[in-house]
């Protein structure tokens, strides 16, 4: 067992378009030697990343680490609640970036693959907040979620439904440049009415990006401010852009240049957002698509320790 603390690894095989499988042997040997003794918890099909992380921590791992692509990383986090709070206040978040994205990594500030590995020894987290939703099903009924690094709803809702109905064989960055380009050139701007900290929001909307960190969709560098222990989200309403308008600006959304366009684009940094549409308008939850509006997010600040080399204090920062 390390060092004054177990440490449980939910590892998802078939992250990475199968890859994540063909290293186990070599990221046992490497873990081994980085941690000691730890458990190895493997997926088997969707969702059961979050079962695992939930009977890990439940079992006493303090330590829990998520071994895959983002919807894996958002999978293990989900399973570390109960009720929008931890179910032990104590146990520290850490992963192993592999899969299509990487946008978690990025923001961490953390290498791909194994070369992830020595930061799982950091002594000093930093606790984080964590988004909290709860939104619509199809069927009609009512789930909640939660999410790490960056929730959207409206064209990013399409746009991940439709990267995670492919193979994801070229990569993050291709992978969602086809989904966003194949979904704009057919997707009608719905109607909806938002609350943004009690502030109201009607009319057509392409989408609305609630960034707690700083990348999604592959490597869009959408939220350039964003921190993960700022206590709010920065909230982007892209207004109801046009087809050919929305693809020929994409670059600003890569390059992280939104509020350049505040004609069609509105930024709040806020705790709260309520969204609802008489249109079906989908969800994306750190790359998962779990459901559609109705929503209520939630930040819950301070709420969750990880373990990466990029965090740093707000009190270290004006140092």
């Amino acid at each position: 067992m390390a060092k004054h603390h177990s440490v449980a690894v939910v590892l998802n095989p078939a992250a990475a378009n199968g890859r994540v499988g063909k290293h186990i042997p070599a990221l046992k040997l490497a873990l081994a030697e980085s941690v000691g003794e730890f458990s190895l918890l493997i997926t088997e099909r969707p969702g059961h990343a979050t079962e695992l992380a939930k009977q890990a921590v439940n079992e006493g791992a303090e330590r829990i680490v998520s071994v895959g692509g983002d919807g894996t990383h958002n999978e293990v986090v989900n399973g570390l609640f109960a009720g929008k709070q931890p179910i032990n206040p104590e146990a520290r978040f850490a992963i192993i970036p592999y899969g299509t994205g990487a946008d978690l990594a990025r923001t961490l500030g953390l290498p791909r693959g194994a070369l992830a590995i020595p930061h799982l020894l950091e002594e000093t987290p930093v606790r984080v907040d964590v988004g909290c939703v709860t939104h619509g099903l199809p069927d009609g009924g009512e789930g909640v979620r939660y999410f790490i690094n960056v929730a959207d709803f409206g064209a990013g809702g399409e746009v991940v439904k439709r990267v995670n109905a492919t193979s994801k064989f070229f990569g993050g960055f291709l992978s969602f440049l086809y989904g966003v380009v194949s979904t704009l050139l057919v997707y009608r701007n719905p109607e909806m009415h938002i609350e943004i900290d009690g502030e109201s929001i009607e009319g057509r909307c392409n989408n609305v990006i609630v960034a707690n960190g700083q990348y999604y969709g592959g490597g869009m560098h959408v939220a350039p401010e964003a921190r993960l222990d700022s206590g709010a989200f920065e909230v982007y309403v892209i207004g109801d852009v046009g087809r050919r308008e929305a693809i020929v600006n994409l670059p600003k959304l890569y390059r992280g240049h939104l509020l350049k366009r505040t004609d069609k684009i509105s930024y709040f940094f806020a705790k709260r957002i309520v969204a609802r549409s008489k249109q079906r308008v989908l969800l994306d939850l750190d790359g998962e698509q779990p459901g559609q509006l109705p929503a209520t997010i939630e930040v819950i600040p301070s709420v969750l320790n990880v373990l990466a080399p990029q965090i740093k204090r707000a009190d270290e920062e004006s140092a």
